[in-house]
């Protein structure tokens, strides 16, 4: 594990954990409720810890590689428009899929969402960037590289995945969240599915940016509404069922692609322009 990435695991669990941490005890007492500021405060604090993390890793680890290093990464836009189509779409496909794929099992199914109109995506989004999306920092921007150059970037998108959904495990605490008492292993299913999704993308792109978008993407559809209601049980693995296939396909492609390059004595080439 390079120092960088042990700097950021550090940094960023002890800030989340801590404020998660402590709010989950304040809020079980009855101390502090959701809506109130010194809550929210701790709230946004901890959600804040991977772009705060990756911050504090990457001035840390200057030796390594400078922050203009990062920051080209994290503001690398100029690719070619089919990405933009594909971090906006993909999500949004996989949310419809695995609604689709429910109702044909559960014809009641459509009547029991509460979507919000398709307008307000363009509203939530921009919120879900904020509210999500800027975690990308950390978990992209330096957890799967860090991790991708000691055990390549399929293994590391699934290591990541893993420690990404540890990280959220105290949210599941917390009177008030959307996570509280939810069922843990599910979600991380759906965490995990993401981080292969994301890895990938990272890994053709070196994109943070691009990573923003998706992962805001992803949250906002979720928001909108489309996504299976609580009471049709085992049909809410769909999604996350989705997530781990394809990025696991596309994972698995892209290494044999690279594979095959190595071994025809042919540098590999990203199609990213």
């Amino acid at each position: 594990m390079s120092r960088r990435l042990r700097i950021y695991l550090a940094a960023t669990f002890a800030l989340s954990w801590g404020a998660w941490g402590g709010l989950a005890l304040l809020a079980q007492a009855g101390t502090l409720a959701y809506g109130q500021w010194p809550f929210m405060a701790l709230f946004i604090l901890g959600g804040f810890g991977p772009t705060i993390g990756a911050y504090v890793a990457v001035l840390s680890s200057r030796a390594q590689a400078p922050l203009a290093e990062y920051h080209r990464r994290l503001l690398r836009w100029r690719l070619a428009p089919w990405w933009y189509l594909l971090v906006l779409g993909l999500p949004i496909g996989l949310a419809m899929s695995a609604v689709g794929i429910a109702a044909l099992c559960a014809p009641g199914l459509p009547g029991a969402l509460t979507l919000k109109p398709w307008d307000q995506f363009l509203a939530l989004f921009p919120m879900m960037i904020v509210g999500g999306g800027l975690e990308e920092l950390g978990w992209r921007g330096v957890a799967q590289p860090e991790m991708g150059r000691a055990i390549g970037p399929a293994k590391a998108a699934l290591a990541v995945g893993l420690v990404w959904a540890l990280w959220h495990l105290p949210l599941f605490f917390i009177p008030g969240v959307s996570q509280y008492g939810g069922n843990f292993p599910r979600f991380a299913a759906g965490v995990v599915g993401n981080a292969l999704l994301l890895g990938w993308l990272y890994s053709r792109t070196e994109s943070i940016f691009l990573c923003i978008l998706f992962h805001a993407a992803g949250n906002a559809i979720v928001a909108l509404g489309m996504a299976i209601p609580a009471a049709y049980g085992t049909l809410r693995l769909l999604a996350p069922g989705l997530s781990l296939a394809l990025g696991a396909v596309l994972l698995l492609a892209d290494s044999a692609g690279l594979r095959r390059s190595a071994a025809a004595g042919s540098p590999s080439t990203r199609s990213t322009r």
